[in-house]
């Protein structure tokens, strides 16, 4: 009788490029058994913990995640995703300076990632830094102009500097790329000593589709 070869044992790799695969299909509860098995067969990996912080963070585990974040960046300092995330956990515990932190960091690492840009606008806008999230959204713009959620950012902002002819070329370039983010403009527009009030929404509609780009 000839015995089978056994199969070769997993690979720290293997393992994370499925834990990967598994939280790519929306399976969050087998790819966090994968990312355990990793821990408990393998050495520290910086991947696994950060898996593990994206898992926790989805999962409501604030603390739990930022753990897994710390070890990860310890053993891999600069990974501009890690710093992303550790970034998300911080507005989750709502420390708005440690995430500026974080994605003032990613951008200085990774200048030309839009995502990291724009995280960085949000915190920047949220500390009352007008000019740096202007600039940073610009940034995004740039490399995709018709990304609407930072249209419609970069008009919320222009419109708090005082910039309101500006804001409204922004808001109209977001409205006609998609006109559901209607709600959203109208409501900033109507912010008292920075917006502009509008009777007739209908009349508001007509101006953002005219508007020029």
């Amino acid at each position: 009788m000839v015995t089978p070869p056994t199969p070769p044992a997993p690979q720290i790799t293997d393992l994370i490029a499925l834990s990967i695969r598994l939280v790519n299909a929306n399976q969050p509860a087998r790819a966090r058994i994968v990312c355990d098995q990793a821990l408990a067969m393998f050495e520290p990996h910086p991947a696994v913990h950060q898996l593990l912080a994206v898992l926790d963070l989805q999962d409501g585990q604030v603390a739990a995640a930022r753990e897994h974040a710390v070890r990860s960046l310890t053993l891999r300092p600069d990974h501009v995703p890690t710093l992303l995330v550790m970034g998300d956990i911080a507005l989750a515990q709502h420390d708005v300076r440690a995430a500026s932190q974080s994605f003032e960091r990613a951008v200085v690492l990774a200048p030309d990632q839009p995502e990291a840009w724009f995280k960085t606008a949000l915190v920047r806008q949220d500390l009352h830094d007008l000019d740096g999230a202007i600039t940073a959204l610009e940034r995004v713009l740039a490399a995709s102009p018709e990304r609407v959620d930072a249209l419609v950012n970069y008009g919320i902002v222009l419109q708090e500097s005082g910039r309101l002819d500006d804001a409204l070329r922004a808001y109209g370039r977001a409205f006609r790329l998609r006109e559901q983010t209607f709600g959203r403009i109208a409501h900033a527009l109507s912010t008292p000593g920075t917006g502009r009030l509008w009777l007739e929404l209908d009349d508001l509609r007509a101006e953002l589709r005219a508007l020029p780009a």
